[in-house]
């Protein structure tokens, strides 16, 4: 059991290290973020398939979905770092896109995820209420975005990449939003 606990201090660690380099790369374009952001995802993976095949060996169904969960959260910001990869500009354009609004939303929801055995899957109200919030910044960045675009059409790899990070992380969101409300439409049955 010790093992476990271990093991879910160090996934959600990684989280936050994905969250923070994350936030970090959009505003200081440094390649030693992307190359931590690889490095962690490659061994967040591995130690997530790890886990995902030993409970799918012992049938826990309820961490078989969590871990799948985490997995494709996983896919997802390894696709949010090719498009920051994408980012040619070492002088951010866009300040105003606020990812660290979105992510800072996100890491508390992502934390619960990864401590599901001792706390509940992330409360289904609280999501949607967050859900919304993300939303709403997400409309407000495309706009702002779309701003830089008209300004200077240059700018529309970097204002399509970061839009394209923006519905990532919603995504992400969006996701962990299902898994709960699957989790609380289930415990009301029993």
């Amino acid at each position: 059991m010790e093992t476990d606990d271990i093991e879910k201090l160090l996934i959600e660690s990684k989280f936050e290290r994905l969250v923070s380099k994350s936030k970090n790369y959009i505003n200081s374009r440094s390649e030693s973020d992307l190359i931590t952001l690889r490095n962690d995802l490659i061994q967040l993976k591995l130690k997530l398939e790890s886990k995902l095949e030993k409970n799918k060996k012992h049938k826990n169904q309820d961490n078989v979905a969590v871990f799948g969960l985490m997995l494709s959260i996983i896919h997802k910001f390894d696709y949010s770092v090719q498009l920051m990869e994408n980012m040619k500009s070492k002088k951010p354009v866009c300040r105003e896109f606020d990812t660290k609004e979105i992510l800072d939303i996100l890491l508390p929801h992502l934390i619960s995820l990864v401590e599901h055995g001792k706390k509940e899957i992330p409360d289904a109200e609280k999501l949607e209420e967050d859900y919304a919030l993300i939303e709403s910044i997400e409309d407000q960045h495309k706009r702002v975005l779309l701003t830089y675009l008209v300004q200077d059409w240059h700018n529309m790899d970097e204002v399509l990449n970061l839009l394209k990070i923006g519905e990532i992380y919603k995504n992400i969101a969006e996701k962990l939003l299902n898994l709960s409300l699957l989790t609380r439409g289930g415990e009301s049955k029993q």
